[in-house]
C-alpha cells in the first residue's frame, strides 16, 4: 500500500505560532527543544474500500450454498459468530474487524443470545452487495 501524501508547513508561518510555543514550553520535557523547527503536517485522507469485494461475495454465496446445514439456526435466527463469518468470507479476523470499523459490515444484536452480536450470512451478503453497488 503506498504511503499517504503529506503536506507540511512551518508553524512559524501561522497566526497561532506564539500560542503553540507557549503551550509546548509548559511541558518540562521540551525545555531543550528548538521551537523554531516546529512543523505542522496533514496527511491525505484515505477512503476505505474492500479490495476484492467480488471474491468475498462469491466465497459467502458458495459457503451458504454448500454448507447451509452447518449454519446454526435458533428460533429462526442464524447464530454466526465473528470467527465463523470470517471463515465463510475467507478473510482474517483483523480484516473483518477493519470492515466492521469502516462500516462495510454491521453485526446485529441477537434476539436469542443475550448481549451477543451475530452475523446472519444473508444480511452480511446483502451488506456486501450494497457496498459493491456504491462503487
Amino acid at each position: 500500500m503506498p504511503r499517504r501524501k503529506q503536506y507540511k508547513i512551518s508553524a512559524r508561518q501561522t497566526a497561532v505560532y506564539e500560542a503553540i510555543v507557549s503551550e509546548l514550553q509548559k511541558n518540562p520535557e521540551l525545555v531543550d527543544y528548538d521551537m523554531e523547527t516546529i512543523e505542522i503536517s496533514v496527511k491525505k485522507k484515505i477512503t476505505p474500500r474492500i479490495r476484492d469485494i467480488d471474491k468475498a461475495i462469491n466465497n459467502l454465496k458458495r459457503y451458504i450454498l454448500v454448507n447451509k446445514e452447518f449454519i446454526q439456526i435458533v428460533n429462526g435466527e442464524a447464530i454466526v459468530s465473528k470467527k465463523d463469518i470470517a471463515k465463510m468470507l475467507k478473510i482474517s479476523r483483523p480484516t473483518l474487524d477493519k470492515w466492521i470499523r469502516d462500516g462495510f459490515i454491521t453485526p446485529v444484536q441477537s434476539n436469542v443470545l443475550p448481549n451477543a452480536e451475530v452475523f446472519p450470512p444473508d444480511l452480511i451478503l446483502e451488506q456486501l452487495q450494497n457496498q459493491k453497488n456504491k462503487k
